[in-house]
């Protein structure tokens, strides 16, 4: 497998590389966040005891997503996915990795010692294409990864395309005679889909597992704030992982969490409005190169990240790349080369004022 590289790339970008970033510039929870620090009752409110997170922080994520059981919280979306590999993965295991992918996918399965194949999504549509699933499969597969908005496409995968997912899954099972395939669910970006037909994966039965944080949708990485939704059972399973991992969580980062959960519904409707108008402004620029034939792909109804096909060579790319801060297609897979991943969630008028340089830059070179 390829060398890792996106996260340490992507940690040398500077912050006026509005388009590399993928997460949702909301002013009303960061002002929340403050009222919360200028209270002084929050810090001896969080010095509850948390073992498994902190209790405020479950309930409020339990009656959100609608559950009859609590979440594990973790510090992020990135540790529950280390949390689940580690669980569930032993050295020489397999797992099924869609692609384009998340490069944290690849790397959580291969720091267990597991080996992956790459799962293709459609070229064009990046939709699932369950008929090729089956063929990926083999006797050492425990896990499958797929993330949903799909990132970096966004990409939807309705309820109804899911559970034809775990009919094919389970249809290759049986006939192999090995143990059913846990399939694991990136939702960082659910909560921007405008009616979502549920709160979280693991809603559809056991063998589903649902990671999530505040990170993107909510803009709120510094709270470092994951949770992980699954069947007790397979939670059960995940807890010895989450003890190598974690330990325990922070009280205090936790605290103020839950009170940005408790009023979740108004923040997710700000949150899919600000990448409305954002939306509108990625088409009016987009959408000249769309008709030159410059570049090739639907700009999504729903998400904050765009993976357009450049229609130039790949030194003319990676020039558009260096010159206006997109994200590097080769970084979700080598068959992605003359890929972009525009991220537009940021302040509105920063997302206008980079995509203006970055359609001059692609004209020139035309």
């Amino acid at each position: 497998m390829n060398q890792p590289i996106y996260l340490e790339w992507a940690k040398q970008q500077p912050a006026t590389a509005i388009l590399s970033n993928s997460s949702v510039y909301l002013p009303s929870v960061r002002n929340a966040i403050q009222q919360q620090l200028a209270d002084a009752a929050w810090f001896a409110a969080a010095q509850q005891a948390n073992p498994w997170g902190y209790p405020s922080l479950q309930q409020a994520l339990q009656a959100w997503h609608r559950s009859s059981y609590s979440p594990l919280i973790v510090a992020g979306a990135s540790s529950a996915l280390a949390v689940v590999c580690q669980a569930l993965l032993q050295p020489g295991d397999h797992a099924l990795i869609e692609t384009p992918q998340y490069e944290p996918f690849s790397r959580c399965v291969a720091a267990r010692g597991a080996t992956w194949s790459a799962w293709p999504r459609h070229p064009q549509s990046f939709e699932l294409q369950l008929d090729q699933l089956a063929s990926g499969i083999t006797p050492r597969t425990k896990l499958l990864l797929i993330s949903n908005l799909h990132n970096p496409s966004s990409t939807l995968s309705n309820q109804s395309q899911l559970l034809r997912l775990q009919q094919t899954l389970t249809q290759a099972t049986d006939t192999l005679g090995i143990a059913p395939i846990t399939m694991v669910v990136d939702e960082i970006y659910w909560h921007l889909v405008a009616q979502a037909e549920f709160r979280s994966v693991a809603e559809l039965g056991p063998q589903w597992i649902g990671i999530n944080s505040l990170s993107k949708v909510y803009g709120l990485s510094m709270l470092r704030c994951g949770w992980i939704m699954a069947a007790p059972q397979l939670l059960d399973q995940l807890r010895p992982a989450y003890l190598d991992l974690i330990n325990i969580g922070s009280p205090l980062t936790e605290y103020l969490a839950a009170s940005i959960i408790e009023q979740l519904a108004n923040y997710q409707t700000a949150a899919q409005a600000h990448v409305a108008v954002n939306r509108q402004i990625v088409q009016r620029y987009m959408q000249p190169l769309l008709e030159r034939e410059l570049i090739n792909g639907v700009i999504p109804a729903a998400g904050c990240t765009y993976f357009p096909k450049i229609m130039l060579d790949q030194t003319q790319i990676d020039h558009v790349a260096q010159q206006t801060g997109c994200v590097p297609g080769r970084f979700f897979g080598s068959a992605y080369q003359q890929q972009l991943r525009i991220g537009f969630g940021g302040p509105s008028n920063l997302i206008e004022a980079a995509l203006k340089p970055f359609t001059q830059t692609i004209l020139p070179l035309q």
